[in-house]
């Protein structure tokens, strides 16, 4: 090959070389755009998982004071927790369970022989009839009914029958935003519990999520509790919820003592935002168990940073 030659061919290598590099860059760009467009993460949701879904977060609410309380600590949260200890007033809504315009998981109490009788319906129906629209509403009946059954209050046969009763009122108000979801204790889980949670699963469909109440080592409680491992604590709940092909969250969990809590929060935070759960609430406390409350500068500002993540994914 004669010389002249030979430079022509490494001009023309040269060229093609830059002509793909240049080819792969504008691929590169037009495929980051058109992620960004399919919804991917954004630079300001750098602790989102590789799919950038992130689970609402957010934390238990007591009162309209604690709601305060709780949202001058963490920001406004995209979800929060709220409990009736009986059926809900005809005021719901308007309360507790709806001025936060967030996300909401509501819970309430009857016995199922009331429930399966029709006798609480015409109130029930007004409750699902006024729920709030554009944001998920995880109503829950009677959360946590191990113990209750464990007692002979009911029936676990008694408790799936009214939850189906349930559903079927909720069905009728037309709110694609109302999800039928059973809250359990993670303990179930443990091998020395001695209980079958599947025993508390309605059948047929009924519920469209799975919510836990997750708990590390001694903090339910509040006996020498320790901070335990996220994986430790949450992940037998998600491996139990996937293997019946149902979206999951975490109702409750908290750490019942201020000693390594900000670096234990930080972890739960990590892990939760790439957990694949749906929510996550924090619970903040009560009378009953005042060491679950988040008091320590800390634990609050690490809590506030997750909220706020979460807050700016959904916008």
């Amino acid at each position: 090959m004669s010389k002249g030659r030979r430079a022509r061919r490494a001009a023309g290598q040269r060229q093609g070389r830059l002509l793909g590099a240049a080819v792969l860059a504008v691929a590169l760009i037009i495929g980051a755009v058109a992620f960004r467009l399919a919804g991917g993460p954004t630079p300001a949701a750098l602790d989102s998982d590789a799919s950038g879904t992130i689970p609402l977060l957010g934390s238990s609410v007591l009162s309209p004071a604690n709601l305060t309380r709780t949202t001058a600590q963490f920001g406004h949260m995209p979800i929060v927790r709220v409990y009736f200890p009986g059926l809900p007033g005809h005021y719901a809504w308007t309360s507790i369970a709806g001025v936060n315009k967030s996300a909401v998981i509501v819970s309430f109490k009857a016995r199922p022989a009331a429930i399966v009788s029709g006798a609480d319906d015409a109130r029930l129906r007004q409750f699902f009839a006024t729920a709030p629209r554009g944001r998920p509403v995880y109503y829950s009946y009677f959360h946590e009914p191990e113990d209750n059954i464990a007692r002979g209050q009911f029936t676990a046969a008694a408790y799936r029958a009214a939850w189906k009763h349930i559903a079927a009122l909720a069905a009728s108000a037309g709110n694609p935003y109302l999800h039928a979801t059973l809250i359990l204790m993670s303990y179930d889980l443990v091998p020395g519990s001695h209980r079958h949670w599947k025993d508390y699963l309605p059948r047929g469909g009924v519920i469209s999520v799975l919510g836990w109440d997750a708990y590390p080592v001694g903090s339910a409680t509040n006996v020498h509790p320790r901070p335990t491992a996220p994986a430790r604590f949450m992940g037998p709940a998600i491996a139990a919820s996937r293997s019946v092909g149902l979206p999951y969250g975490f109702a409750e969990f908290g750490l019942s003592t201020a000693h390594g809590r900000p670096g234990w929060l930080k972890g739960v935070g990590k892990y939760l935002l790439h957990s694949g759960a749906l929510f996550a609430c924090l619970f903040d406390g009560n009378r009953q168990y005042p060491t679950l409350r988040l008091t320590d500068a800390g634990s609050i500002a690490v809590w506030r940073h997750y909220v706020r993540v979460s807050a700016a994914a959904r916008g």
